[in-house]
């Protein structure tokens, strides 16, 4: 079965981004670029998405995003980015629920890496 992700963003760059750090799993990438549109793909498929990729430059909508999938969805695994604030940013989403955070990459190499460490963490959680 295709892996499905959660994206919520605005900027489409990152989109791509995500998209090449993504290459050849046969990803399902489900963009949102709202709040309610990233809720209502949540609620519909919340149970099949194995992440959840959050771009926090949109302010603090991202931080009721996350809060909300959080509290739904314990068990997924949910990456946060940001480029604003980042010391900030990093400590309200670890305590909204976020498993990773980092600095918003700029080469899809960066993003792959995080993607597989917060995957690895995420299975030895479910296998634990």
């Amino acid at each position: 079965m295709k892996p499905q992700v959660l994206l919520y963003t605005r900027d489409p760059n990152f989109d791509s981004l995500l998209r090449e750090a993504l290459s050849g799993t046969g990803a399902i990438v489900r963009i949102a670029r709202t709040v309610a549109d990233a809720l209502q793909i949540v609620c519909q498929r919340g149970r099949n998405l194995d992440f959840a990729l959050m771009d926090f430059d949109g302010g603090c909508r991202g931080m009721t995003l996350l809060s909300a999938v959080h509290t739904c969805y314990e068990q997924l695994p949910i990456l946060v980015t940001t480029s604003e604030d980042a010391d900030h940013a990093t400590a309200v989403a670890y305590a909204n629920g976020a498993r990773s955070c980092l600095t918003k990459p700029r080469h899809a190499s960066m993003l792959t890496a995080a993607i597989a460490d917060l995957n690895a963490t995420h299975y030895q959680l479910v296998a634990a």
